[in-house]
């Protein structure tokens, strides 16, 4: 069995990797965040059933010294940040173990989606809070734009290009990761991001829900118990968050 460190240190040279060689304009290295990168828990690693929950967008990500990190001495507010800050990698997966999932943003732990990740802790038996867990989280677009949407804030071309730099490493992240479940909580606005990740992917109709909007995924780089569905925000508002005890049921 692998370690939590062989795991952390295969996504770090990932990471190292990614710093390196995406190229952005100075411009949108200006304004583009710095990345969510993960921190494996130890409790991952020992678990059979560990599911990674993924979002639409990181809306704001940014580090200042005495945060999180003891060794940063400035600021990573933009990608540009991270790019040139040597320790930038190690800081942005310490700040991603302390933030706990949203645990010290009350406004932001109340939020749904924050809900629907504990929901998953919760059907797994586990503690819905505390940085040990075999449920982490990660984004389709994993810098914000602007301190916001990329799919909003940004043109059709730079969308693209911010997802076209971060789909191999998500990619790569789930072959390290190794999650026995996957769950995209992404909602149909995002599909052409989704597929244009995993091109050729398959939806399998899960029960009587539209597949275009809640589905099984197949696809050779997701696992078997995959499931893509709505935003938890639109969820509650649609009176459909029935769906998600659904898929925690059959992911287990």
């Amino acid at each position: 069995m692998q370690t939590k460190e062989v795991i952390q240190s295969e996504l770090n040279h990932l990471y190292e990797q990614f710093k390196s060689n995406v190229s952005f304009s100075s411009e949108l290295a200006k304004r583009a965040s710095p990345p969510l990168l993960l921190n494996v828990p130890e409790k991952w690693v020992n678990s059979t059933k560990r599911v990674l929950v993924v979002g639409q967008e990181t809306l704001g990500w940014d580090f200042h010294p005495g945060d999180y990190f003891p060794e940063l001495e400035t600021s990573i507010a933009t990608f540009a940040d991270f790019q040139s800050t040597p320790n930038s990698v190690a800081a942005l997966t310490a700040g991603y173990r302390d933030f706990e999932f949203a645990r010290h943003q009350r406004e932001n732990y109340n939020s749904p989606f924050w809900r629907a990740y504990r929901s998953v802790r919760f059907s797994l038996g586990e503690d819905v809070d505390g940085p040990e867990t075999a449920v982490l989280w990660t984004n389709l677009f994993r810098m914000s734009l602007d301190s916001g949407s990329v799919v909003g804030n940004g043109s059709l071309e730079e969308a693209t290009l911010i997802r076209e730099q971060g789909a191999a490493l998500l990619r790569a992240e789930i072959q390290a990761l190794a999650p026995s479940s996957v769950i995209f909580f992404t909602g149909p606005n995002y599909n052409e991001h989704l597929y244009a990740q995993f091109p050729g992917v398959e939806l399998i109709r899960l029960e009587d829900y539209a597949p275009e909007k809640t589905s099984m995924l197949k696809h050779s780089q997701l696992p078997l118990q995959t499931f893509r569905t709505y935003h938890p925000g639109y969820l509650v508002r649609s009176g459909q968050w029935d769906i998600i005890s659904v898929i925690n049921s059959l992911g287990k």
